[in-house]
């Protein structure tokens, strides 16, 4: 009978009894079975390896996205605030000239005011007026003069005047 050698080669000569080759059978299939257990120990640590790659994975996403999120709105918040100071610094520029233009508007109407008054000489500050000889005159639109009927009649009461004899 012919038997075939582990290297592959056909030897002839040798016989094998049945119980060596059921031996060789049995300790090959326990040969077998410890390395199909350690096939399904090391598929099973890959299998764990691969799920928390995948949990971490997805936690690095969540994370990623909510530092993501934080940033747009952190963002989104120095936007508004820098929109606020624009607004605030416009509004101020607006106002700062405007109270210039109010400034100048006062200055010209001061300037205007003195230099109205200034020429004519009369109602200046400062400017002393002359005095009428009768004050009442200027009320009732006189000039300084006093007219004729009104001499007569003061020289008249003048007459009629208690002189005492003393």
């Amino acid at each position: 009978m012919a038997t075939v050698a582990p290297s592959g080669e056909i030897s002839e000569g040798k016989t094998l009894a049945y119980d060596q080759v059921v031996k060789q059978f049995g300790a090959l299939e326990s040969k077998l079975d410890g390395l199909m257990s350690l096939i399904k120990e090391v598929n099973v640590k890959l299998e764990q390896q691969d799920s928390l790659r995948k949990r971490q994975a997805l936690l690095s996403q969540r994370i990623a996205l909510r530092r993501a999120s934080n940033r747009k709105v952190e963002e989104e918040e120095e936007a508004k605030k820098k929109e606020e100071e624009d607004a605030k610094r416009k509004k101020l520029e607006e106002l700062k000239s405007r109270l210039s233009e109010v400034k100048t508007k006062v200055e010209e109407g001061k300037k205007v005011r003195e230099a109205s008054a200034a020429p004519a000489g009369k109602g200046a500050v400062g400017a002393v007026k002359e005095e009428n000889a009768d004050p009442y005159a200027e009320l009732f639109g006189q000039s300084p003069e006093m007219p004729k009927e009104f001499q007569e009649i003061l020289g008249a009461s003048r007459k009629f005047h208690f002189v005492s004899p003393l």
